[in-house]
């Protein structure tokens, strides 16, 4: 091959990589200003908007089995209150969910399989819940509910081994791609205090939630199930 053909050839792969690169650090850096956006709003004065309560979690799945191993991830929510001061209430939200999973082995087809791979999954979830809550000056409530994971972005990174017929020669290579995942749903169930702070309340809370759709399955199910810790604060 000519060599200013391999050369055309490196600047074109070069060139599509660092504008793939600065379309995802566009995207990551548009969601940090909406949430920076969201929070410099809420501190200001929580009673004009719709948003009266923020939370950001810490997650780790919980699929651990022969082949897959759990990996921590993070996550920021937004959430309205449609009754204050109630026993019973309705919460509605909109959150941004990173979760992880390891896989030993995946199939890919009759002549190729993948392993140690890692997957990285970006969400917008919208819960809707029924919370419960005792209590005057500090409340605990119970709040369980159903989701629905909207994936936004879905990353798969291992290595490959592919294998050539007639003589089933195999070649192995990383690999670093698209996982295309699908959406999915599911419930959540959680316990959490509210402890009065001036004019906020700061809330602390576990809750687990069970993806009941996989977002892949082919030999492998991939799934989404995860345990979360969350901070927030919210406008009394």
């Amino acid at each position: 091959m000519d060599i200013s053909a391999i050369a055309d050839t490196v600047l074109l792969c070069t060139t599509i990589k660092n504008a793939s690169m600065k379309r995802y650090l566009k995207s990551k850096l548009t969601i940090l200003g909406l949430i920076f956006l969201t929070i410099h709003s809420f501190g200001q004065d929580s009673t004009k908007f719709f948003i009266d309560e923020f939370k950001l979690s810490v997650n780790r799945t919980l699929l651990s089995d022969n082949n897959t191993k759990d990996r921590n991830g993070f996550g920021v929510g937004l959430y309205h209150s449609f009754f204050q001061k109630k026993t019973s209430n309705i919460i509605f939200g909109l959150e941004y969910n990173l979760t992880s999973q390891f896989k030993k082995q995946t199939y890919q087809d009759h002549f190729a399989q993948s392993s140690n791979v890692t997957y990285t999954i970006h969400s917008i979830s919208i819960p809707v819940g029924l919370q419960l809550t005792i209590g005057k000056e500090i409340r605990y409530f119970a709040e369980i509910g159903g989701f629905v994971d909207l994936i936004i972005s879905s990353n798969s990174k291992g290595t490959m081994t592919t294998y050539l017929p007639p003589d089933l020669l195999h070649h192995t290579y990383t690999f670093n791609e698209n996982a295309k995942l699908s959406n999915t749903y599911g419930v959540y169930f959680g316990l959490g205090v509210c402890i009065p702070i001036s004019k906020y309340e700061l809330i602390l809370a576990p809750d687990y939630k069970l993806g009941l759709k996989s977002l892949y399955s082919d030999q492998v199910d991939i799934n989404n199930v995860y345990f979360r810790i969350t901070i927030g604060l919210k406008y009394k």
